[in-house]
């Protein structure tokens, strides 16, 4: 058995860093990573990307980072980190020795873990928030017992945010709580894992909009939700939002739906998250303007509380900014909160949070945000680059036919404005929504049709067209305009013929046309692209008829040479 006390480990010369130098290299990198700005959405073609963060130009012009407006807390600014003692700092240096690189038995790792851990007590937050002893921290953390990690956890609770707020230590703080869910499986376990949670959540709610407004402890916040809910921060549910995963939930072809009854049943700590959420949106503690508007807010974990509607109602209402005590359902939302909406889902972090609100809210709460905040100015939010996603979203979740018809009232005339503008998400979300729904899909397909054909022309440019739906639209001779040499496909272009092809045969019968119209070289260059491919997949498998379906297969037949050498 390897010794490794404190006095048990022979001093090495070691340069060990000056705290100064390193806290100044630290905050420098922080407030570049909070300065970085996101790109400009008027050149998107109408979906998120992976992105959290962006400068909004104000009334006054000026830009603003919504990260930085809030204040320091006296907490904050108050802490001051202790600089670890030379002769502890050289300890954990020689426990990184023994613990990195060599080949050591579980049990005696665990014991070696557990003993360095036993030495931190008292000086968590020092070693927590080291630059260099932190990587260390972390090896020991993924190694030790529960008791162990428990003990260093409980440790830290009273410091804990300071821990979770900084560079260093938030990464300490995320391999702790991922360790943790490592033994959620030990039933043995529980009652230990649920008393050391209890009191983190404790802690975390004394500061918890300096943490859910800071770019570190955003993270350690989210991972400690997910343990309480017993999901993976991983998961693509609960955690970020891909643009792949969003696109291919809206455009019907993954389910958006989370089975809400299904993780209530498998929380391991459903006290602890309702406690945490609860205080995490508490009006009379926090001030939830602040986090509405702030890049870094954890709000959009919100999707943790599918399952809890009696949460969903008291939540949502106030993240809307009513604070109506004992409304009931269909009257949640107060007249006078709809204007301060509208122009908070101009703000790119509230039109995430928007976002996941319209994907989580119960039936009748959807509703009512559909009908009395959104309903008339959906036309004008859809040609602001940020507002545009939240009519996405609402789109992508409606619930019945009549909610596709509020919708389409205001946005079928528009489709041509809104894929000039670049809107082609919003266009896509609405076929989308009708097919899925069986509601306005003769008028959606007319729509759309009309939108890229000019007066009186006829229906074979359609397909070439939404293929290349950005050329197109950004061509200055649309008359004479024709498929593009060497040019990129649209990808939401493709997921809009996706979708067409859904349609019954009926209603597509101009675009049947356009399809098996198109030039062999056409259809062979559309095969050798994804996009495209996908598109002709698509067709063949639509409800056209096996005569219109052989004119597309036949094409093949003479490229076919060049299509089986194709790489």
């Amino acid at each position: 058995m390897v010794s490794v006390g404190l006095k048990a480990l022979p001093l090495r010369k070691h340069r060990y860093p000056n705290l100064a130098e390193v806290s100044a290299g630290e905050d420098k990198i922080s407030e570049n990573k909070r300065n970085m700005g996101r790109k400009d959405w008027k050149k998107s073609s109408g979906y998120h990307g992976d992105t959290s963060t962006e400068h909004h130009s104000g009334a006054n012009g000026k830009s603003q980072n919504f990260a930085m407006e809030k204040a320091p807390s006296s907490s904050q600014t108050s802490f001051v980190r202790n600089q670890v003692d030379p002769e502890t700092a050289k300890y954990f240096t020689e426990i990184a020795n023994v613990v990195e690189g060599t080949e050591i038995d579980l049990d005696e790792r665990a014991t070696i873990c557990g003993t360095a851990l036993e030495e931190a007590r008292g000086k968590e937050v020092e070693l927590a928030t080291d630059y260099i002893i932190s990587h260390t921290m972390q090896i020991l953390l993924e190694g030790c017992s529960v008791d162990h990690l428990c003990a260093f956890l409980r440790g830290s609770v009273k410091s804990f945010a300071h821990i979770a707020m900084d560079r260093s230590g938030s990464h300490v703080a995320e391999t702790a709580l991922k360790s943790l869910a490592m033994h959620l499986q030990d039933n043995e376990s529980h009652s230990l894992i649920e008393e050391t949670l209890t009191a983190l959540c404790e802690a975390i709610v004394t500061d918890s909009v300096d943490i859910m407004c800071n770019c570190y402890g955003s993270h350690v916040l989210r991972r400690i939700l997910c343990l309480c809910k017993g999901v993976p921060i991983e998961s693509s549910e609960f955690h970020g939002t891909k643009s792949s995963v969003v696109l291919a939930e809206r455009f019907n072809m993954r389910s958006s739906q989370l089975n809400g009854h299904e993780l209530q049943q498998n929380e391991p700590f459903p006290d602890q998250l309702k406690f945490l959420v609860s205080e995490m949106l508490n009006p009379l503690r926090v001030d939830i303007a602040t986090v509405q508007a702030n890049q870094y807010s954890s709000l959009t974990a919100l999707k943790l509380l599918v399952g809890h509607e009696q949460e969903l109602f008291r939540v949502i209402p106030i993240l809307l900014g009513c604070h109506k005590e004992g409304a009931l359902e269909g009257n949640l939302i107060e007249v006078s909160s709809v204007k301060k909406v509208l122009r908070l889902v101009e703000e790119n972090a509230y039109s995430h949070l928007m976002e996941v609100i319209l994907a989580v809210a119960p039936d009748s709460l959807y509703n009512e945000i559909c009908t009395k905040v959104f309903k008339d100015a959906l036309f004008k939010m859809s040609l602001h680059h940020s507002a545009n996603f939240v009519v996405q979203a609402l789109i992508s979740h409606t619930r019945n036919q009549e909610q596709v018809k509020l919708i389409f009232a205001e946005l079928g005339t528009k489709f041509k404005n809104l894929l000039e503008m670049g809107r082609a998400g919003v266009v896509a979300a609405l076929l989308a929504a009708s097919q899925r729904l069986q509601i306005h899909e003769d008028k959606c397909c007319q729509a759309l049709a009309d939108a890229v054909c000019l007066e009186n022309e006829s229906s074979r440019p359609i397909v070439s067209r939404i293929l290349f739906i950005d050329n197109y639209f950004y061509s200055g001779d649309k008359a004479n305009w024709n498929w593009p040499k060497d040019a990129k496909l649209n990808v939401l272009g493709s997921l809009i013929l996706q979708t067409v092809f859904k349609f019954p045969s009926e209603f597509i019968q101009a675009y049947i046309t356009s399809i098996v119209s198109l030039e062999d070289n056409h259809i062979l260059e559309a095969s050798k692209n994804p996009a495209g491919a996908r598109v002709i997949e698509a067709f063949l498998s639509s409800s056209a008829s096996a005569k219109q379906k052989r004119k597309l297969i036949y094409k093949y037949d003479a490229k076919l040479p060049y299509f089986l050498s194709y790489p």
